[in-house]
């Protein structure tokens, strides 16, 4: 049978944009039925379209699949110009104003023009002295204002960026992949966590997944990919209009769960518990109890250095405030108790700070008004001493909306 021009053309632009959806997927490290939930179509449906095959894919249908998978506009751009035009201008202009952004912050990342002058010779000692500091960092970010580690943590991700070039061993190379990964996450991760900039996580975050595969290092990759679904979160970002579900939060916390095989107890329990609170927001009790109740099996028996990981500490000190925000969201009065232990055993201003919300919350359920309003004054001169820039305004889970730090501090 021939083909018209017309119907080639058609065949092309769909093979192009199913190759740009699996590529997305896979760079999530979702598989077809994760995505498809996240997305909100039939398994079948995705796979027909990442194959090329699928017949009349509008334009809604390319949006929902770009928004499902937090592509930012870059799979609605690949869009026939007729089709493309069904989008809503203001939904084009803020994509178009994010993927500039990105733009220009990977120029700022990887055109550094000292690189292209600086040259060093790179060996074990070095890198050795590289990973030391980018530990150092992890260590602080739990305790300090993030304003006084931002800045040297990206000096440091320019300079690890700079030594990409020189020749390396293959064990080298790994190692200095996962330097990187780890330190691009944590830049991205305290641009989020003191101020909400999305587009810096996102675009760290990202080079952090990158270098993790490339240092073949499953245990750091499921923790970026869990650290990711903060950024897509209504735990962390409220949607406005949407509701409370997060489904591409949860398959995001699946693939990190998946990645992590049989790895690390505390990334083990830290993955549990974000599943088990995304899993409440669903509403979905049944699965978010048992959930909480392998978080808790994983806390270690005595202090640990394995307890200090890259974005959280995970101790007997912090679970009860995990379980009790999961609790909270299921409106269980049993919240207050285990947020209110939580609070007495935590000193670091971050966690202290999310902990202070939630027990607001948790007593504005139960009609203490004025509790609730002491712990938020509370909590906002503490985000102000701190330097924590994410004072924004909240709707609780029980539909109360009293202005309140960013639950991202809770990290």
């Amino acid at each position: 049978m021939l083909r018209s021009p017309m119907g080639a053309q058609l065949g092309g632009w769909q093979s192009i944009l199913g190759r740009a959806v699996r590529e997305r997927r896979q760079e999530l490290e979702l598989t077809l039925d994760e995505a498809s939930r996240a997305i909100g179509i039939s398994r079948s449906h995705l796979n027909l379209i990442e194959l090329g095959k699928a017949t009349g894919v509008p334009g809604e249908a390319v949006a929902r699949i770009d928004a499902g998978l937090g592509s930012q506009g870059a799979l609605v751009a690949l869009l026939p110009p007729k089709d493309a035009a069904d989008v809503t201008r203001s939904e084009e202009m803020r994509r178009a104003e994010f993927n500039k952004a990105v733009v220009a912050l990977a120029a700022s990342l990887f055109f550094d023009p000292e690189r292209l002058t600086e040259s060093q010779k790179v060996d074990a000692a070095l890198l050795r002295d590289h990973e030391s500091l980018t530990r150092d960092f992890v260590r602080r970010q739990h305790h300090a204002r993030p304003q006084t580690i931002l800045g040297p943590t990206r000096a440091h991700l320019n300079q690890l960026l700079s030594l990409e070039s020189t020749s390396l061993s293959p064990r080298m190379r790994q190692q200095l992949d996962r330097i990187i990964a780890e330190t691009a996450a944590l830049a991205g991760w305290v641009a989020f966590r003191s101020n909400g900039d999305l587009v810096t996580a996102h675009a760290q975050l990202a080079l952090g997944r990158q270098h993790a595969r490339e240092a073949g290092d499953d245990i750091l990759l499921a923790q970026l990919l869990a650290a990711t679904s903060s950024l897509h979160s209504s735990l962390d970002l409220p949607r406005r209009g949407e509701g409370q579900r997060s489904p591409l939060a949860l398959s995001l916390l699946q693939a990190a769960q998946r990645k992590a095989g049989a790895g690390s107890r505390p990334v083990h329990g830290w993955i549990a518990v974000r599943l088990a609170m995304e899993q409440a927001l669903l509403g979905d009790t049944r699965r978010a109890r048992p959930l909480l109740g392998r978080a808790e099996a994983t806390l270690p028996s005595q202090p640990s250095d394995d307890a200090a990981g890259l974005f959280v500490i995970w101790d007997e000190s912090r679970f009860p405030g995990w379980a009790g925000k999961t609790l909270l969201i299921v409106r269980d009065p049993a919240a207050t108790g285990l947020l209110e232990q939580a609070l007495a055993m935590t000193s670091a201003p971050h966690p202290r700070l999310g902990l202070l919300v939630d027990l607001a919350m948790a007593r504005m359920n139960e009609g203490d008004a004025d509790h609730a309003i002491t712990l938020l004054v509370e909590g906002t001169q503490l985000a102000i001493e701190r330097g924590i820039d994410g004072v924004r305004a909240l709707a609780a889970p029980g539909g109360a909306k009293p202005t309140l730090p960013s639950p991202a501090a809770r990290l």
